[in-house]
């Protein structure tokens, strides 16, 4: 049996029977009825998704039937059947939103059928869409309450970090000071292999302190609590002198490196003790995984398009590609760490992204595993945030 979705109120018989002859065919249940009390007692009942009614009946006018309809039952689209001198009326009522559409006496079957259709089917479309809105707003308060709750973690994680790392400097800076007392001699003399220990502790000790350095800054960076020191600067004087600050270094590993200056470089606002900071770390980098070759920094201007590029590129040996998405988040390190020859936080290129996008910047890496790598960062030369 089909479930009731139609009520039609007509105060004729025979005009309901022919139209339950028309509609039995349909996939909608249809109840036809002479009494407005009936059709309103149906209607509060069953799952009504349109009323359709006579305008011209005793005791009660079309009209008035369906606004108690729409009273009984909102959702339900309701339908008024017209002779030809109340198509005012249902124009009236239309406009009023009072009824969805109105159909002239004497109507054509086939289009009866389609309008009724047409109208559960909008019905179904307008529930649908409620339930969708209603699921939408729910997983939206869930969401809320998860990126909350995530907030307050991340905010816990930091203070918890930034405690941490400042409660670890005071007993490290005394360890490296023992060590290095020792070391000195002063206490006693010591041998080879007891030298060679106290080396291993040390660099571990200063391993750990660049650790602790990492994540301050980078907790202060992404806390916003360190704030840009913006001032006209000279891009090639500090490119120049970091490479010949770093040149003994390349030296010792039987690397070349230079600078590859553009002389329009023009002087532009940035913190050039962050940007300092982002050099030496991608230098570094190519440091460490360039055994042979050279380490070249180059920079070049791009003013039609607002900004200045800095690229630090090795010959080493480079990054394969599935490797590549995981730069640039903390605590990853490039290469095999069984084949590691030189420790590291893993948080040098995680401070670097966050140094150039608070400069409105970006950064991005082009390599291939054997044939080197190519860090690029872009800063703009006048305020503008450049797309990433």
């Amino acid at each position: 049996m089909k479930e009731i979705n139609v009520v039609i109120l007509d105060d004729e018989n025979n005009i309901l029977h022919s139209l339950e002859r028309v509609l039995h065919r349909e996939e909608f249940g249809v109840f036809t009825t002479v009494d407005y009390k009936e059709a309103m007692d149906v209607i509060g009942k069953e799952n009504i998704k349109v009323v359709v009614s006579d305008h011209r009946m005793p005791g009660i006018s079309g009209v008035d039937f369906l606004e108690k309809a729409k009273v009984k039952k909102p959702s339900a689209l309701r339908i008024l059947l017209t002779g030809f001198a109340d198509i005012k009326v249902a124009e009236d009522a239309i406009n009023k939103d009072q009824v969805y559409r109105f159909m002239n006496k004497p109507w054509n079957d086939e289009d009866l059928k389609a309008t009724l259709r047409q109208a559960v089917h909008k019905f179904d479309l307008i529930e649908h869409n409620k339930h969708l809105v209603g699921e939408i707003k729910t997983r939206n308060e869930e969401l809320m309450e998860v990126n909350k709750k995530l907030r307050s973690m991340y905010e816990t994680q930091k203070k918890f970090t930034s405690t941490v790392s400042h409660e670890l400097r005071t007993p490290l800076a005394s360890i490296k000071t023992a060590i290095d007392i020792v070391k000195s001699e002063t206490s006693g003399e010591l041998n080879d292999d007891q030298k060679n220990f106290l080396n291993k502790a040390k660099d571990n000790i200063d391993r750990l302190n660049r650790l602790i350095n990492d994540i301050l800054d980078l907790s202060k960076l992404e806390s916003g609590m360190t704030s840009l020191d913006l001032k006209k600067n000279n891009m090639n004087k500090i490119i120049s002198d970091i490479v010949q600050l770093q040149e003994s270094v390349a030296q010792e590993r039987g690397i070349v490196l230079k600078a590859e200056l553009d002389p329009d470089v023009p002087e532009m606002p940035f913190d050039a003790d962050k940007i300092n900071q982002v050099l030496n770390n991608l230098i570094s980098n190519a440091f460490k995984f360039t055994e042979k070759g050279e380490v070249v920094v180059s920079s070049s201007a791009e003013k039609e398009h607002n900004y200045i590029k800095i690229c630090v590129r090795d010959t080493g040996m480079g990054i394969e590609e599935k490797d590549i998405p995981k730069l640039f988040k903390k605590f990853q390190q490039l290469g095999d760490p069984a084949e590691r020859k030189t420790g590291g936080t893993g948080l040098g290129l995680a401070i670097c992204k966050e140094i150039t996008s608070q400069h409105k910047g970006k950064i991005w890496v082009e390599s291939k595993s054997g044939e080197g790598s190519a860090f690029y960062f872009l800063l703009p030369i006048k305020e503008r945030r450049i797309d990433r």
